[in-house]
């Protein structure tokens, strides 16, 4: 978790560092380096609290890399548990953080307590803003590998995520806290630059540079490229599921409604598999054209159809005794056996084959007339 503490930081910086500068630029104030130093310090701290890389909720996450026994499942909801308390930790933590970090920095800068003040409210402004655009987008992707990790292919995340509130709220809310977030920091460095008034269209620069190097990476890159990798998922498993490949699960990893999505794709592409392993043991005992028609039919297997067959009863010679005098194993490998021979026969012909419940293991071919020839081994 010292790996989020320091991905924290790295995205922190350099907001919290563009509005430093912008305020000491504001004042007229030579003391940049000072308002550097002050403002790397404090996204340390603010950093180290918001994500507390030392909580208990990690013990069991770091014992299972660590080779200990650990409860998987437990260890998997920690990681949820952790991520909503920090996400609404550091609404907290950022609003208050950034909020001194500029009342700070404009003293350094030499403002007025009047000037201070306003530096406060635009910090929690600010603050509040991009820890909300972090709170779900950033969170959760950040703790992918681990949950990945964690659950492996198994099931034991796929009940964990909840629907509420969906993935779309949460994208709304990003939207607005970035577009807000970045409006602001836009109308801060335009009351910096004097020279916008004589040139206008330095607006335009700006805006350009804020995101390109500012805004995209933080948005695109951290942000919402991240959290729209379970779709990207999704999409893999049913090209998959479409090929016939059942056996990769999808990683659920997020706590919304495409973690629960992802959670029942994994449910649905194992019932496909057990419908796949239904009619392969079917398709053994009868021809795979009959089993899967039958599949298709679901509850209206039954119902009956008239046709016009030749029907033929084959029998096994001495087979209560073979079955007496042998284990069931061999039995069933010798039935096996034949199996092997009959059916292929009678399924080149047309026909379909089935086994009736007596235990002379006797066989009734279908075909249509004149169809099926098979000749019975002479007594």
């Amino acid at each position: 978790m010292w790996v989020i503490w320091v991905v924290t930081f790295a995205v922190l910086l350099p907001g919290d560092l563009v509005w430093s500068l912008s305020v000491v630029a504001f004042e007229k104030s030579s003391h940049y380096v000072e308002a550097t130093v002050a403002t790397v310090i404090a996204v340390v701290v603010l950093s180290f609290v918001a994500v507390l890389p030392g909580s208990h909720l990690f013990r069991r996450a770091q014992g299972w890399a660590g080779g200990r026994e650990v409860d998987r499942a437990g260890a998997l909801e920690d990681t949820y548990t952790w991520a909503r308390a920090a996400g609404v930790r550091g609404l907290g933590v950022n609003s208050i953080g950034v909020a001194l970090i500029l009342a700070v920095v404009g003293e350094i800068a030499g403002a007025s307590a009047t000037r201070l003040v306003q530096y406060g409210i635009l910090g929690a402004a600010f603050g509040f803003g991009s820890a909300l655009f972090g709170m779900h987008s950033f969170l959760d992707p950040a703790l992918r590998p681990a949950r990945v990790a964690l659950a492996g292919d198994t099931e034991i995340g796929d009940s964990l995520p909840r629907s509420h509130p969906t993935f779309a709220a949460w994208a709304n809310l990003s939207m607005l806290a970035a577009a807000f977030a970045f409006a602001l920091t836009g109308a801060m460095l335009a009351a910096v630059f004097d020279r916008v008034r004589d040139v206008p269209v330095l607006c335009v620069v700006f805006a350009s540079a804020q995101a390109l190097f500012y805004a995209v990476p933080i948005t695109i890159g951290a942000g919402f490229a991240s959290s729209l990798l379970p779709i990207r998922d999704l999409a893999e498993g049913t090209k998959r599921v479409a090929a016939g490949a059942y056996s990769q699960r999808l990683p659920v990893v997020q706590d919304d409604d495409l973690g629960a999505l992802a959670a029942s794709f994994n449910r649905m592409q194992a019932g496909l598999a057990e419908r796949q392993r239904l009619q392969a043991a079917f398709g053994t005992y009868v021809d795979p054209a009959l089993a899967a028609r039958l599949l298709e039919q679901g509850d209206d297997v039954f119902t009956g159809e008239r046709r016009q067959v030749t029907v033929m009863f084959v029998d096994v010679r001495d087979f209560t005794p073979f079955a007496e005098a042998n284990t069931a194993e061999d039995t069933v490998a010798r039935l096996n056996a034949l199996f092997e021979i009959v059916v292929p026969a009678v399924v080149n012909a047309g026909g379909h084959t089935s086994t009736s419940s007596s235990a002379t293991a006797r066989w009734q071919c279908l075909a249509p007339p004149m169809i099926l020839r098979i000749m019975p081994t002479p007594p």
